[in-house]
């Protein structure tokens, strides 16, 4: 009955929150061109993103493998924390996510390249699977690397959980919800420079990372636990990230 009662006083005020399924992954930092055959590469990223009265500070793992000629694949972990405004503070559960992510990158030229791959994570709301694709562009070459990207991404919650987020300053202010199917975009830019020029042909050097980028997030509808109201239209949100990483390149003793 208490939650019926906040979530109707929400409802009568329009200022009630909302709830998204997050994505797979935080801000990617990675050029067009993929690693040679047998290569290992192993990134570390760090940094966080903002969106209206929320941060989102986490990191990432990566190892990527070459497979074949312009062919890779890798798997990551990423970790990220939610950090409501300064008057609100989860109820009753952690705010972080995790998500594990297996995905390819094939460069078309050395240029150009696409990227695909799958996350599966959990956060307070449930569980959640993330499919994403996208198009990255750079001018390769053995000094300074910029590239930029373009891509999508949908979360598709699972085994959902009520959401709670209680206002410090006002009892009554509090809001409790579900995620539900989200729709994603993704528009990021950033540098990747070899710390090392000395290299062999068909070796790829280690390198420093750096990178800004914009995600969007929208769904159409959502509903509080308590069933008191119902949402309509498409609902938006919108992150700034800003990241910062290494990867460094184990090349095989054939190459060296």
């Amino acid at each position: 009955m208490r939650w019926v009662l906040i979530s109707w006083f929400l409802f009568v005020l329009g200022c009630a929150p909302y709830v998204h399924s997050p994505p797979g992954r935080s801000l990617p930092l990675e050029s067009s061109k993929t690693l040679h055959p047998r290569e290992t590469g192993v990134q570390l990223e760090g940094g966080g993103g903002a969106g209206a009265e929320i941060g989102v500070p986490g990191f990432t793992l990566r190892v990527r493998h070459g497979l074949v000629k312009h062919l890779d694949a890798s798997a990551e972990f990423n970790f990220s924390s939610i950090r409501p405004g300064s008057d609100y503070r989860f109820e009753g559960a952690n705010p972080f996510i995790f998500s594990a992510r297996i995905g390819v990158k094939y460069a078309i030229i050395d240029h150009v390249a696409l990227t695909a791959g799958c996350a599966v994570g959990s956060w307070a709301g449930g569980g959640f699977v993330s499919p994403d694709l996208s198009l990255i562009l750079a001018y390769e070459n053995p000094y300074f690397i910029p590239f930029a990207s373009v891509g999508g991404y949908t979360s598709h919650p699972f085994n959902e959980k009520p959401v709670a987020l209680r206002d410090f300053n006002s009892p009554i202010d509090s809001f409790v919800g579900v995620p539900v199917l989200t729709w994603g975009w993704t528009a990021s830019g950033g540098f990747r420079i070899p710390v090392t020029h000395d290299v062999k042909p068909r070796t790829t050097p280690p390198a420093v990372l750096l990178g800004l980028g914009f995600r969007g997030a929208a769904f159409d509808a959502g509903w509080d636990i308590a069933g008191a109201y119902e949402t309509e239209g498409r609902r938006k949100e919108l992150y700034f990230y800003g990241m910062v990483g290494f990867e460094y390149v184990f090349t095989p003793k054939r190459a060296r």
